[in-house]
Protein backbone atom coordinates (compact mmCIF):
# COMPACT_ATOMS: atom_id res chain seq x y z
CA UNK A 1 0.00 0.00 0.00
CA UNK A 2 1.37 3.41 -0.94
CA UNK A 3 1.49 6.11 1.70
CA UNK A 4 -0.79 9.08 1.20
CA UNK A 5 0.11 12.65 1.85
CA UNK A 6 2.06 15.58 0.44
CA UNK A 7 5.43 13.78 0.27
CA UNK A 8 3.96 10.95 -1.82
CA UNK A 9 2.09 13.35 -4.11
CA UNK A 10 5.23 15.43 -4.71
CA UNK A 11 7.16 12.29 -5.67
CA UNK A 12 4.37 11.26 -8.00
CA UNK A 13 4.37 14.66 -9.68
CA UNK A 14 8.12 14.46 -10.22
CA UNK A 15 7.59 11.02 -11.72
CA UNK A 16 5.11 12.52 -14.18
CA UNK A 17 7.53 15.33 -15.08
CA UNK A 18 10.37 12.82 -15.58
CA UNK A 19 8.27 10.53 -17.80
CA UNK A 20 6.98 13.49 -19.80
CA UNK A 21 10.56 14.74 -20.20
CA UNK A 22 11.62 11.31 -21.54
CA UNK A 23 8.81 11.46 -24.12
CA UNK A 24 9.69 15.04 -25.02
CA UNK A 25 13.37 14.24 -25.54
CA UNK A 26 12.37 11.40 -27.87
CA UNK A 27 9.99 13.68 -29.77
CA UNK A 28 12.62 16.41 -30.10
CA UNK A 29 15.16 13.92 -31.46
CA UNK A 30 12.60 12.60 -33.93
CA UNK A 31 11.43 16.03 -35.13
CA UNK A 32 14.93 17.57 -35.14
CA UNK A 33 16.21 14.87 -37.47
CA UNK A 34 13.07 14.01 -39.44
CA UNK A 35 12.05 17.50 -40.57
CA UNK A 36 15.23 18.24 -42.58
CA UNK A 37 15.11 14.67 -43.93
CA UNK A 38 11.48 15.21 -44.99
CA UNK A 39 12.31 18.55 -46.65
CA UNK A 40 15.10 16.92 -48.68
CA UNK A 41 12.77 14.15 -49.82
CA UNK A 42 10.09 16.67 -50.81
CA UNK A 43 12.64 18.64 -52.84
CA UNK A 44 13.91 15.53 -54.64
CA UNK A 45 12.02 12.27 -53.92
CA UNK A 46 14.47 10.24 -56.02
CA UNK A 47 17.31 11.28 -53.71
CA UNK A 48 15.94 9.19 -50.83
CA UNK A 49 18.32 6.47 -49.72
CA UNK A 50 17.59 4.32 -46.68
CA UNK A 51 20.73 4.92 -44.62
CA UNK A 52 21.60 2.90 -41.51
CA UNK A 53 22.50 6.18 -39.75
CA UNK A 54 18.82 7.15 -39.83
CA UNK A 55 18.03 4.21 -37.57
CA UNK A 56 20.66 5.43 -35.08
CA UNK A 57 18.46 8.38 -34.16
CA UNK A 58 15.01 7.07 -35.09
CA UNK A 59 14.97 3.88 -33.02
CA UNK A 60 16.24 5.44 -29.75
CA UNK A 61 13.80 8.35 -30.18
CA UNK A 62 10.91 5.93 -30.69
CA UNK A 63 12.06 3.86 -27.71
CA UNK A 64 12.21 6.94 -25.46
CA UNK A 65 8.75 8.10 -26.51
CA UNK A 66 7.17 4.68 -26.11
CA UNK A 67 8.89 3.91 -22.81
CA UNK A 68 7.91 7.23 -21.25
CA UNK A 69 4.34 7.00 -22.51
CA UNK A 70 3.59 3.43 -21.48
CA UNK A 71 5.21 3.71 -18.05
CA UNK A 72 3.18 6.88 -17.46
CA UNK A 73 0.08 5.09 -18.71
CA UNK A 74 0.64 2.12 -16.40
CA UNK A 75 1.79 3.99 -13.27
CA UNK A 76 -0.53 7.01 -13.73
CA UNK A 77 1.39 9.50 -11.60
CA UNK A 78 -0.53 12.66 -10.71
CA UNK A 79 -0.26 15.47 -13.21
CA UNK A 80 1.16 18.83 -12.15
CA UNK A 81 -1.34 20.90 -10.21
CA UNK A 82 -0.86 24.05 -12.19
CA UNK A 83 -3.56 26.06 -13.89
CA UNK A 84 -2.87 28.42 -16.76
CA UNK A 85 -5.34 28.54 -19.62
CA UNK A 86 -2.92 30.17 -22.07
CA UNK A 87 -0.17 27.61 -21.40
CA UNK A 88 -2.75 24.82 -21.63
CA UNK A 89 -3.89 26.02 -25.02
CA UNK A 90 -0.31 26.40 -26.26
CA UNK A 91 0.54 22.83 -25.16
CA UNK A 92 -2.62 21.51 -26.79
CA UNK A 93 -1.79 23.47 -29.97
CA UNK A 94 1.73 22.00 -30.07
CA UNK A 95 0.23 18.53 -29.81
CA UNK A 96 -2.07 19.18 -32.73
CA UNK A 97 0.72 20.68 -34.82
CA UNK A 98 2.92 17.66 -34.16
CA UNK A 99 0.20 15.40 -35.41
CA UNK A 100 -0.41 17.60 -38.46
CA UNK A 101 3.25 17.11 -39.35
CA UNK A 102 2.88 13.37 -38.86
CA UNK A 103 -0.18 13.20 -41.08
CA UNK A 104 1.61 15.15 -43.80
CA UNK A 105 4.28 12.45 -43.73
CA UNK A 106 1.59 9.79 -44.14
CA UNK A 107 0.20 11.72 -47.08
CA UNK A 108 3.58 11.86 -48.72
CA UNK A 109 4.62 8.25 -48.09
CA UNK A 110 1.33 6.43 -48.65
CA UNK A 111 -0.93 8.66 -50.72
CA UNK A 112 1.05 10.77 -53.20
CA UNK A 113 3.70 8.19 -54.12
CA UNK A 114 6.09 10.62 -55.78
CA UNK A 115 8.00 9.21 -58.78
CA UNK A 116 11.42 7.98 -57.79
CA UNK A 117 10.60 7.61 -54.09
CA UNK A 118 11.29 4.10 -52.88
CA UNK A 119 11.42 2.99 -49.27
CA UNK A 120 12.41 -0.55 -48.22
CA UNK A 121 9.59 -2.56 -46.60
CA UNK A 122 11.40 -2.76 -43.24
CA UNK A 123 11.56 1.04 -43.12
CA UNK A 124 7.78 1.20 -43.35
CA UNK A 125 7.66 -0.59 -39.99
CA UNK A 126 10.02 1.97 -38.44
CA UNK A 127 8.02 4.76 -40.07
CA UNK A 128 4.76 3.43 -38.59
CA UNK A 129 6.38 2.99 -35.16
CA UNK A 130 7.51 6.61 -35.34
CA UNK A 131 4.03 7.78 -36.31
CA UNK A 132 2.49 5.79 -33.49
CA UNK A 133 5.01 7.32 -31.08
CA UNK A 134 4.06 10.80 -32.26
CA UNK A 135 0.40 9.89 -31.81
CA UNK A 136 1.05 8.77 -28.22
CA UNK A 137 3.03 11.93 -27.52
CA UNK A 138 0.30 14.16 -28.92
CA UNK A 139 -2.20 12.32 -26.72
CA UNK A 140 0.00 13.19 -23.75
CA UNK A 141 0.26 16.82 -24.83
CA UNK A 142 -3.52 17.01 -25.12
CA UNK A 143 -3.97 15.52 -21.63
CA UNK A 144 -1.43 17.94 -20.18
CA UNK A 145 -2.97 20.91 -22.01
CA UNK A 146 -6.44 20.04 -20.74
CA UNK A 147 -5.02 19.65 -17.24
CA UNK A 148 -3.49 23.14 -17.40
CA UNK A 149 -6.71 24.68 -18.73
CA UNK A 150 -8.84 22.96 -16.09
CA UNK A 151 -12.52 22.13 -16.33
CA UNK A 152 -14.68 24.43 -18.41
CA UNK A 153 -17.09 26.57 -16.48
CA UNK A 154 -20.73 26.45 -17.43
CA UNK A 155 -22.33 29.71 -18.51
CA UNK A 156 -23.66 31.67 -15.56
CA UNK A 157 -20.96 30.50 -13.13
Amino acid sequence: MKPAGPAHDAGGRWRYVLLFAVQTIGALILFWNAIPHYRNILADPASFVARPATLLWALPAIALMQTGYWIRYRVRPPMPQFANALLGHVVHFLGRMGFVLATSLVGFVFITQKPGFRMPAARYAVFMAGLFSIFCYTQELERLGKNFVGPEKKSGE
